[in-house]
This record gives C-alpha cells, structure tokens and sequence, in this order.
C-alpha cells in the first residue's frame, strides 16, 4: 500500500465529520462563511514534511526536553528518537512517514471517539480505550498549524548563544511532536478527565485548534490545566486537575466557549450550521 499522501490533514478529518452532514462542514474564515467537503479544510499538501535535523539542532531539542520528571523525561527521549528516525531516514519517509504516524493514532483512537459520540461514556473505564484517546488528544493539541508556530514565542523560553544559527523552525515542529505523548500522559493520568454534555440550546462549534487549554496565558507557560475539546455539537471532553464538576447547561455557557475556541482558531472555525458561524 502506497505511503504517499499528498494533502495532510492538520485536523482529523474523522474528528470534523462530528459536524458535517454528508461529509459537508460549515465553515468561517475571515468573515466568509461557506460550505465545504471535510477532504478539503485543516489541511495542507505535505504539510508533515520534515527535514533533516543537524547535530546541534538535535542537541539542542534534547536540552530542551531532557527536563522535569524522569518518566517525562524517558518518554520524551523515545518521541525524539522516533521522529529522529523519520526527518533523517533520507528517503519519502521524511515526506510522508510523521502523516501515517498520525493515521495509526487515529486509527487507535477512532473506535473511543465514536464510542463517546454514541453517549457510550463507560468507555474512558477501560485504561487501553483511555491511553489510546489520550495519546491522539495530546498529538491534535500539538500537530495543528496554530501549535507549529507558538512554541518558540512562550516567554520562558531561551536560546542559548551556541544555538543561535539552528533552524528554529525545525526545532519548534520537532518539539511539538515529542510533547505530545507527554501531554497525553498527563491527560490520562493527572487531570480528571470527562465528558459533558452540552444542554445548552446553543450548538457547540470548533476550530483548526480544537483542544485548549481555557487557562492559558499567552506568551507564557500555562500551570493550571482546564483542557476543553468539544467533540460533537452537543459533548466534549474536559480535562481538570483536581475535582472536574464543569457543566454546560446554560446558553451563556456554550456561547462564552465558543466565543473561546473562535478566539484562539488560525484560520478556520467549523459548525453545524450557518448561524452558528454568523453569531461569532
């Protein structure tokens, strides 16, 4: 079977379908509202090219990630070995190799995601079926074009003098992969993850960065999590560390989320509807 596929999807496409009708997403961009195939928005052609890293730009991502606890540091060094093995392998792996990396996650997490979407919320019970949502979640939050770009501008970060002439565009899209599986850890294990039902009478809409974290600082690095990823117009995921009695039931709830995720998207705001789009 051919590894060559051209347009990438920065969003899974299987996740945008939550709101589609007949594979048809509403979708916002700039203030043009229109409606278009799934196939075709959140993605780019190529767009998980990589190229090769040199020897100082791989030192330098090992400073970067070798810190904090031993497990994050252990799975971060097995993330950065991984992608390692792709953007230096020096063949059409480099071009297409991180894109079925993401189709296996997706693969791993589709029948979760389609058990939640059903309302067959016990499956977060079976720790496999949790791992394996949890490792997707991490790798949507960091794989989109908003992510690529956002690492490298957090205020707490420096570069040392020595490093000075890497390629920090190289770097970034590296880091965003080996933090990922680190994110999906913490999901999984340290925050209190749910899912809520929106009761709402407004729809729930979603962005090219569909996964958040409301607490955010921009320009800085976040402590405090409240991870929020809608997942259809009427669920999402919510993540808490610490009790999770987080609930949408009232219309100003779901109006001031999705006022967030409009806030915080790139390029593209999705919905199920036109006037749900025309109300942001």
């Amino acid at each position: 079977m051919s590894i060559e596929v051209k347009k990438q999807h920065y969003i899974w496409e299987y996740y945008l379908k939550g709101w589609a009708t007949d594979d048809q997403i509403w979708s916002k961009r700039e203030d043009k509202i229109f409606r278009t195939s799934t196939e075709n928005v959140a993605q780019e052609r190529y767009f998980y090219e990589i190229d090769p890293l040199s020897d100082a730009e791989i030192k330098l991502l090992i400073g970067m990630v070798m810190k904090g606890p031993a497990i994050n540091q252990f799975v971060n060094r097995g993330s950065l070995a991984t992608y390692l093995s792709i953007a230096n392998s020096g063949n059409e792996w480099a071009r297409f190799g991180l894109e079925q990396y993401h189709g296996m996650i997706e693969k791993n997490a589709f029948p979760v995601l389609s058990a939640l979407r059903d309302k067959d919320f016990d499956v977060l019970n079976d720790r496999q079926s949790k791992i394996h949502l949890c490792i997707y979640l991490g790798h949507q939050y960091t794989r989109t074009k908003k992510a690529r770009t956002s690492f490298m501008n957090h205020q707490g970060l420096s570069i040392p003098e020595e490093y000075k002439d890497c390629n920090l565009h190289k770097v970034q899209n590296a880091m965003g992969f080996i933090l990922a599986n680190s994110i999906g850890g913490s999901l999984c294990d340290h925050l209190d993850l749910r899912v809520v039902e929106n009761h709402s009478e407004i729809k729930l809409v979603t962005s090219d960065q569909p996964i958040y974290n409301l607490l955010a600082i921009p320009g800085d690095i976040s402590k405090e999590s409240s991870i929020y990823f809608p997942i259809s117009p009427h669920l999402a995921l919510w993540a808490k560390k610490g009790i999770n009695n987080e609930r949408i039931d009232a219309k100003e709830r779901a109006e001031e989320l999705n006022t967030f995720i409009a806030k915080n998207s790139l390029e593209f705001i999705f919905a199920s509807s036109k006037d749900e789009l025309a109300a942001l």
